[in-house]
């Protein structure tokens, strides 16, 4: 991910677990490497929902959810 980063970067975008492959991502690692670049940090949070994974205690600075997939656990909450 470092050698990625260039002067124009300005966030880190991550998901974890990434779909479909279910990568996991280091969040702590990544808010890291992102703030020794003064670089924000996005998260999709989808798979994990906030039951499972709470990337704002991490560090992470905007976290991403995907309402219409799994926000309730069991896909029955559709909010577009």
């Amino acid at each position: 991910v470092e050698a990625a980063i260039t002067p124009a970067t300005k966030l880190l975008y991550m998901e974890t677990p990434s779909n479909p492959t279910l990568g996991i991502t280091d969040i702590c690692a990544i808010v890291a490497l992102a703030k020794q670049h003064q670089c924000l940090t996005f998260l999709d949070n989808t798979f994990m929902t906030p039951l499972h994974q709470r990337p704002l205690d991490l560090g992470v600075d905007v976290v991403i959810h995907s309402a219409t997939k799994f926000l309730s656990g069991h896909s029955d909450i559709i909010a577009g």
